[in-house]
């Protein structure tokens, strides 16, 4: 199938789409949605996918034979297969999905294609309802420097030896998934890590750069979390700015990120500047 621009650019207003997350929003359009279509049943990674730092084989692909997509409304299932299947509704419209017919396709697609839970997936631009709030930050030269605290690469790391027992109490945010990867040698660039007495009581990374859907440099979604015993004494901003200082470096134009509505992160990017892109909120379907 081929999407329609005219038909797109009219409900797709934030930069969030189908098996790849959030985008850049000069990204959006019917090419990027035709790529995402294209490689439906292959279990093959877009260039631009940040998945394929992790994955052998996309494991999100979009049901292009259910596809709906018309003026004023388009509605794109995907099917992910992580553990018991997963059916993704993302809806795209003028209004907020009518959960009762999205409650009926999701039905009917469940059924088809075998899958244990479901739910809808739309935007927004108020954050009212929302889970999760879209933020750039675009790399430019800063006079923001990091505090003098004691940020280091972990490769370098005269602390190294603390990282698996930092990892395995930051496990909620990420960090035990990261330690296995660096074990299997799979991780594609530095990770930053906070320096106590005690040892590494915070981390960023990987830091890496991949080339966009249009060409840009950006910087993938990173691992970032302070030791709760260690917060609100400029740990985090001391990685942050550490971190987008790299990403500079490395010839990053930009970074796309996720905030939980409400949660400490959002308020930090916000005093960090970041520009509010939109909001996406997530409806779990039952039955």
């Amino acid at each position: 199938m081929r999407f329609r621009e005219e038909w797109l650019s009219a409900v797709v207003r934030v930069p969030y789409v189908p098996t790849l997350g959030a985008v850049h929003p000069d990204a959006i359009g019917a090419i990027l949605f035709d790529a995402i279509a294209s490689v439906a049943g292959t279990g093959q990674f877009l260039p631009y996918d940040k998945d394929a730092r992790w994955l052998a084989a996309k494991d999100e692909q979009v049901i292009t034979g259910e596809v709906i997509h018309a003026p004023g409304l388009t509605v794109i299932p995907a099917l992910n297969t992580r553990g018991q299947g997963t059916l993704k509704v993302y809806h795209y419209g003028h209004d907020r999905p009518d959960m009762g017919q999205v409650a009926e396709w999701a039905a009917k697609w469940r059924a088809t294609y075998g899958t244990r839970s479901a739910r809808v997936i739309w935007t927004q631009d108020q954050a009212a309802g929302a889970r999760t709030r879209l933020m750039l930050k675009n790399y430019t030269p800063s006079d923001q420097q990091p505090r003098e605290l004691r940020i280091t690469d972990l490769d370098t790391c005269p602390a190294a030896s603390t990282f698996p027992a930092f990892a395995a109490e930051m496990a909620a945010d990420g960090f035990a998934f990261l330690y296995e990867q660096v074990q299997l040698g799979t991780v594609t660039g530095p990770i930053l890590v906070a320096l106590d007495e005690d040892g590494i009581v915070g981390a960023v990374g990987p830091l890496s750069v991949m080339t966009d859907a249009i060409g840009q440099r950006t910087v993938p979604p990173q691992y970032f979390a302070v030791h709760p015993g260690y917060r609100r004494k400029g740990y985090g901003r001391a990685l942050w700015r550490a971190s987008t200082t790299r990403g500079e470096a490395m010839g990053a134009a930009y970074k796309v990120l996720n905030a939980q509505v409400g949660a400490a992160a959002e308020r930090f990017y916000e005093s960090e500047g970041l520009t509010t892109l939109g909001y996406v909120c997530i409806h779990e379907i039952s039955g």
